[in-house]
């Protein structure tokens, strides 16, 4: 197995489970475990993401005592342990359990893997290795939906034991290949196992000076950081480095105030709203939604390096504010509440909104799904970057936690608040964008000048 392979099992698993909309729709879940109400839905839904959090807040120090690589590999047992018991759950508490298990371990994995990644790639290719991650989550969305609309036919609980036990197998498959992974040059470094950084780097990098120019400079950043010291809560928002920190947390944020995920999570409820009343069209309306975010990130994977950073989180915040804002003008005007759902009362605003929501997915593919993860890990200085990337992440489940737990309850009470709460918030988002500075084709030693005071840069070799 490759290094690359070893790591994106865990995107893959994780993003299987952003699927988990479609699984509590099924009548096999609701024949064997119960309909779930609006609420049971949100906590079952928003469980994963609380405890994700919770490990995500203690990945950073994980990673900086026993290496990036023993964090994901970590991160892989603790998603495997929780798929296993969700695959054999027989109640709703014990998925509850298993889905806590599994958050936990996605905290972990996740976390650890962008800063493993942002670490080990060299300057030309760091935005590509970096997206590379997004092109596999969006992958395993596409397939969680077709495994689901498939699996949807099987008689008894099967249908939706499939899935969990899918994801089981991805886990497994993470957990082993996470013990080939090299370790980070960077971390060896900072613990001060210099020889074993340079023998690695050389395995990663072409033949010739680069190696020892790297190491050069990377000692060098680590020694006017104090390298011997490991990074405190208080230091990552002392006066030195708290613009990176701040900005990071922020891209974080917003990145789930696009409503990415409620789309993601609750694709059945909203493509429901728009006329899609069967089952079937519902499952295969949601699938169609996976195959146009796996397309669009593709692009992203390939030119992400040319882009750079600001530009695809400008012009894809502004699209994405743009559809957000057309859909909720439309459910303002056409939307009507039956029950305790809402319809769209004109079959034209039905298709329009369809066509919106495929080209939000396209933007925010391309765009944050990819670029706000990126940016946020690279700007932070080595010795800290695994806790404030912990923290980035604890803000990202934090406020995806608060977004999926009301989502289901929103979304069946008022026609339009929110993708007007949405839009707003990615449009405030892309006005900061505007203002930060560009890190594209920078080392990752040279970007932590861009926030010093007075805008001094070094060189780069």
């Amino acid at each position: 197995m490759s290094h690359s392979q070893g790591y994106y099992g865990d995107s893959t698993q994780v993003s299987q489970l952003r699927s988990i909309g479609a699984i509590t729709e099924m009548r096999q879940f609701a024949a064997s475990i119960g309909h779930l109400t609006s609420m049971q839905q949100g906590v079952y839904v928003a469980s994963f993401l609380l405890s994700s959090a919770v490990s995500s807040l203690a990945s950073g120090h994980i990673s900086d005592r026993i290496s990036r690589r023993y964090g994901i590999l970590l991160g892989g047992i603790l998603s495997l342990i929780g798929t296993v018991i969700s695959a054999s759950s027989p109640n709703f508490a014990s998925l509850i359990v298993a889905r806590l298990i599994t958050g936990m371990g996605a905290g972990q994995g996740i976390s650890v893997a962008t800063v493993y990644l942002i670490e080990i790639a060299t300057v030309d290719i760091r935005g590509v290795t970096a997206c590379s991650l997004q092109f596999f989550i969006v992958i395993g969305i596409a397939l969680g939906y077709f495994i689901a609309y498939a699996a949807h036919t099987l008689p008894g609980t099967m249908a939706w034991r499939l899935l969990f036990i899918i994801q089981a197998a991805v886990a497994a498959v993470l957990s082993l290949g996470a013990l080939f992974l090299p370790f980070s040059p960077r971390w060896l470094v900072q613990v001060g196992r210099i020889d074993q950084a340079r023998l690695t780097l050389s395995k990663l990098r072409p033949k010739g000076d680069a190696v020892n120019l790297e190491l050069e400079d990377i000692q060098q950043s680590l020694r006017s950081d104090n390298q011997t010291k490991l990074a405190s809560w208080k230091e990552i928002f002392g006066k030195k480095y708290i613009k990176q920190t701040s900005l990071g947390l922020f891209l974080m944020s917003f990145q789930q105030l696009t409503g990415i995920d409620v789309v993601l999570y609750y694709a059945p409820i909203i493509f429901q709203q728009t006329g899609f009343t069967s089952e079937k069209a519902s499952f295969l309306s949601s699938g169609v939604t996976g195959i146009v975010m796996l397309v669009s990130t593709i692009p992203a994977q390939i030119w992400i390096d040319r882009w750079g950073r600001r530009m695809p989180l400008i012009i894809g915040g502004l699209l994405i504010t743009a559809c957000f804002i057309v859909t909720g003008t439309l459910y303002e005007i056409f939307g009507r509440k039956t029950g305790d759902s809402v319809v769209l009362c004109s079959d034209t605003a039905q298709w329009v909104i369809i066509v919106l929501i495929y080209v939000y997915v396209a933007s925010f593919a391309w765009s944050w799904g990819v670029v706000g993860r990126i940016y946020a890990a690279e700007i932070i200085p080595t010795r800290l970057r695994a806790k404030v990337c912990a923290l980035e992440q604890v803000a990202n489940w934090v406020v995806n936690f608060l977004v999926t737990f009301t989502a289901p309850l929103f979304l069946r009470t008022s026609p339009s608040g929110p993708y007007f709460l949405y839009g707003f918030s990615t449009l405030v988002a892309v006005v900061v964008c505007y203002l930060m500075p560009e890190t594209k084709g920078r080392t990752l030693e040279s970007i932590e000048y861009l926030f010093e005071k007075g805008g001094k840069e070094r060189s780069q070799r």
